[in-house]
């Protein structure tokens, strides 16, 4: 045994030395190793009943319950309000998203709760009656000196019910509910001007995605003209390669050009469908509802303007409902600080009360009883309360200061509003009048091109002019079709652009009753 110990030494010494780096290697991986096994903090910072209630970690998805409650909310099982064999005018549009868009309903409910918050107010001027029941058993033990009472003590049992009718009139307050009515007046009239001013926000809408959609159908007839042109130009090339007077690089070329033209109108083509969603949204309607409207051609012209844009501008200020509504804002805020300040002020009230002791009561004393009996008695009283708060540690001035910080926010909301309004004014008004004269330059223009398209079309043919000469005068007429369509949306823009910065009532049918 010797001899082999003594033989295996240098064997042992090497395993024990390669246990060792093993050891040393695994004892300075194992805090990583422990680390990147560690559990999130959050998953156990919070009771095990409450942690299976959310995520096991932040890396796995929660697992909902059954949400078909939920969801049967959002699928709507209205019918379509819009008939989708009739082709809609700008008006009939604007009606229909006067009853349907959400956005309506949600401006009228402001109205209404703000017409509930007078009628809130209006209630504080009437008396406060109110009928209080206390009922109940009540064992009481009362001393008594042992020559009277043997036991000590004597047992006063009661079963009783007290109710009560309390009156509460506030007669005298020094304005409290006055300036509350006020500012409930004024904040109604606030809400009532907004709900108006909705209404032009989503006529307006609707305006502007109806062109939208109208210039994108009148722009891919423009594309389709375009195209026919650029194929009537490939043709005539083709026609004079037959002939031997043009090249094949030319008919190149010109096949170029009328790929070109069918790539711009498909282009075209891929925006009406976005036209189509933006319109069907600014009416408050799905995109799966069918809807027809009227073509780009069938639009009336604006008349031109006939007032200066000074009397504009004058004009937005008398009919701006949300200019108005920041006025009545205002009035509301003043009516905030006296009512702040009438806190200052002692209270009056008239108090009174009616009521009666309904029961049976018994007394027991050296274990004999006198057993129960009753007697119903009423009671009632009437006076004034006078309340005058002395001392809050300054809150009422605390109270002051707000209100007084809200009606200088107010003012400053007035003259940032006024400002904006008066620059849209002239901002629409120079955009009509410039869309005015550049309307008459585009049709000269597009006349123009049309003659100059011709006449290289015709020569091209007859051979006296050239493929670059014709297709150049192809361009400009497609790109003066362009800038006369263009010109005459941002005509239409700019004017109903021009009436909402004024404030005028769009010319829809009026809404029923709700």
């Amino acid at each position: 045994m010797v001899i082999v110990s003594l033989s295996s030494r240098p064997t042992m010494t090497t395993v024990a030395a390669t246990v060792g780096t093993v050891l040393l290697a695994c004892s300075v991986q194992s805090p990583c190793a422990q680390e990147s096994r560690q559990e999130p903090p959050g998953a156990t910072a919070i009771p095990e009943r409450y942690s299976r209630q959310v995520a096991p970690t932040p890396s796995t998805y929660w697992r909902s319950p059954n949400l078909r409650d939920y969801i049967g909310v959002l699928k709507s099982t209205e019918a379509p309000v819009s008939d989708p064999n009739k082709r809609y005018e700008l008006t009939e549009l604007i009606d229909l998203a006067q009853r349907v868009n959400p956005e309506t309903r949600v401006a009228w409910e402001g109205a209404r709760r703000a017409a509930l918050a007078v009628g809130l107010v209006e209630s504080e001027y009437f008396p406060v009656l109110a009928i209080a029941v206390l009922g109940g058993y009540k064992s009481v033990g009362v001393p008594i000196p042992k020559d009277i009472v043997s036991d000590g003590f004597f047992r006063f049992d009661l079963l009783q019910a007290v109710p009560t009718l309390n009156l509460r009139w506030l007669l005298l307050d020094f304005g409290r509910r006055g300036n509350a009515w006020d500012a409930a007046k004024e904040r109604l009239l606030a809400a009532n001007l907004g709900f108006n001013r909705k209404h032009q926000q989503v006529a307006f809408a609707v305006q502007r995605a109806f062109y939208g959609l109208t210039s994108v159908r009148a722009r891919i007839a423009v594309a389709q003209s375009s195209l026919d042109a650029a194929r009537a130009v490939q043709e005539a090339t083709e026609s004079r390669l037959t002939s031997g007077l043009a090249t094949r690089p030319e008919l190149a070329l010109a096949r170029q050009q009328a790929a070109q033209a069918l790539f711009e109108l498909e282009d075209v083509l891929a925006k009406e469908r976005d036209a189509q969603v933006t319109l069907a949204e600014r009416i408050g309607i799905t995109p799966t509802v069918p809807i027809q409207v009227t073509e780009f051609s069938a639009l009336l012209p604006r008349g031109a303007l006939q007032d200066s844009v000074e009397k504009t501008i004058d004009r937005a200020l008398e009919q701006r409902s949300d200019l108005i509504a920041r006025v009545a804002a205002l009035r509301a805020s003043e009516a905030e600080v006296r009512r702040a300040r009438s806190a200052y002020w002692p209270t009056l009230s008239l108090v009174g009360d009616v009521g009666a002791i309904v029961g049976s009561a018994r007394i027991t004393a050296d274990g004999k009883s006198t057993g129960w009996f009753s007697a119903a008695q009423p009671s009632y009283g009437i006076g004034l309360a006078f309340e005058w708060e002395l001392f809050d540690g300054g809150a009422r001035q605390r109270r002051v200061e707000l209100a007084e910080a809200a009606r200088r926010t107010a003012e400053d909301e007035i003259t940032a509003t006024r400002d904006r309004a008066v620059s849209e004014v002239w901002k629409a008004y120079t955009d009509v009048k410039l869309a005015f004269r550049r309307l008459d330059v585009a049709a000269a223009l597009l006349e123009a091109s049309q003659e100059s398209y011709e006449d290289s079309l015709a020569s091209y043919r007859l051979g006296l002019g050239t493929l670059t000469e014709l297709l150049t005068a192809r361009r400009e007429l497609s790109r003066a079709r362009f800038v006369e369509l263009d010109t005459k949306v941002q005509l239409l823009d700019s004017a109903a652009a021009l009436a909402f910065s004024t404030g005028e009532t769009p010319d829809a049918h009026p809404a029923p009753e709700r």
